[in-house]
């Protein structure tokens, strides 16, 4: 076991439950975290101390949540290097992904250059209100980034593209895509959902317009996110939706129409995730004191333990292998190449028989698996909390599987 998983292991209640008498493995980190106490915690301490709304009482319950989400807008603000004001709070990167796509007022002829290897949550929202320009991908799976250049046209609105792939672990080369579009005045929008707790991000420094994540896949709560969008940019959107806690002042029939609050507020409409928020601010405290040195340093560890032992199986076909591991985070999707071994089973079987928790399926990119003629994969995801001896552990059950 290394020291940071030795470390924080202890911090995860969830990690210590046994499933049919077994230790639990959990390898799913890309589909959700566990959360640590300290996020527990927050949203215990919300409920039992702070229960109110935001934004609207004047009372010392009001005043005190008001307090607390607003400094979780200003602690997931500054991981990712961007002003208060240029962050919303949203349900999930879904959510936030969505409202740039109503917000930028999309019509069917105008061009939505991204990879056909995204999640769906970064493929529909395009698809659905304008023209969708695939980036294509190579036979593992991985975008051809050198064809994004050749993909840019007067018709293109924006490009959009994940940090790092749900399926492949790929890191894509965000700063030099973004200069290729900013050099168009094409506006750049980074889905950060696997990267946000386990890269550093500086929204400045990568020259991205928009980012949006989701708390639960970075220790923090489901049903909050984040998107980001430079001050400029935010300004310029349309309203998502409309209702309580957005408007500044709504004038009686026939005085005119109303008037919404600044950005961010004006694209929070109605009773927000308040808990939820709160124990994302506490997920970002908790990974501040990992240290983005250590965190990344046992990424790469774990990466490259989990496909040594895994491309060592017969029998097992792990999708794009070749990925230096500096490029890529500790995901990898196989498939068992045996009869009846579909995903969905395998993955099943792992869970029943030793306790371990991967997912099976699709990962929600179904045009990925099918540019690469996949009707699905096995996915094993690891996070700072996992040990060697836990992929190990993974590789001996697909032995077995397998045999």
């Amino acid at each position: 076991m290394s020291s940071l998983a030795e470390r924080l292991r202890p911090e995860f209640p969830l990690l210590s439950r046994r499933i049919d008498d077994k230790p639990l493995v959990y390898l799913d980190a890309a589909s959700t975290t566990p959360k640590p106490r300290a996020v527990i915690d927050a949203v215990r301490d919300y409920y039992e101390t702070s229960t109110a709304n935001v934004h609207r009482g004047v009372h010392a319950l009001g005043e005190r949540a008001t307090e607390l989400y607003e400094a979780a807008r200003l602690e997931v603000a500054s991981l990712i290097g961007a002003s208060p004001s240029e962050v919303v709070f949203v349900r999930g990167t879904t959510e936030g992904i969505n409202l740039v796509a109503h917000g930028l007022g999309l019509r069917e002829e105008d061009e939505v250059v991204f990879p056909a290897s995204e999640h769906h949550a970064n493929f529909l929202p395009w698809r659905a209100r304008a023209k969708p320009v695939l980036v294509p991908v190579d036979d593992q799976g991985v975008p051809r980034w050198d064809a994004v250049e050749g993909l840019l046209g007067p018709r293109t609105k924006l490009l959009a593209f994940a940090h790092a792939s749900n399926v492949t672990g790929a890191i894509a080369p965000v700063a030099e895509l973004a200069k290729l579009a900013r050099d168009r005045g094409i506006p750049v929008l980074l889905d950060a959902a696997q990267s946000l707790s386990h890269l550093p991000i500086d929204v400045r420094a990568l020259g991205v317009d928009f980012l949006a994540a989701s708390a639960h896949k970075a220790f923090g709560p489901s049903g909050v996110g984040v998107l980001y969008a430079r001050s400029e940019r935010l300004a310029r959107l349309r309203l998502y939706q409309v209702g309580g806690g957005m408007v500044a002042l709504n004038r009686d029939e026939g005085e005119g129409d109303f008037v919404p609050r600044d950005a961010p507020f004006r694209f929070e409409a109605g009773t927000p995730a308040i808990e939820a928020a709160i124990g994302f601010g506490a997920a970002v405290r908790f990974l501040r004191g990992i240290g983005w040195d250590a965190l990344v340093a046992e990424e790469h560890a774990l990466a490259e333990r989990m496909f040594g032992v895994l491309g060592e199986l017969p029998g097992v076909r792990l999708l794009a292998p070749d990925v230096p591991l500096d490029r890529r985070l500790a995901v990898a999707s196989f498939t068992v190449d045996l009869p009846g071994m579909d995903p969905e089973h395998v993955a099943r079987m792992l869970s029943d028989h030793a306790g371990i928790c991967v997912s099976g399926g699709y990962h929600c990119a179904h045009v990925l698996h099918a540019r690469v003629g996949l009707t699905g994969t096995v996915r094993a995801s690891a996070h700072v909390y996992n040990t060697a001896a836990e992929i190990d552990a993974l590789a001996n059950a697909l032995r077995d599987v397998v045999g």
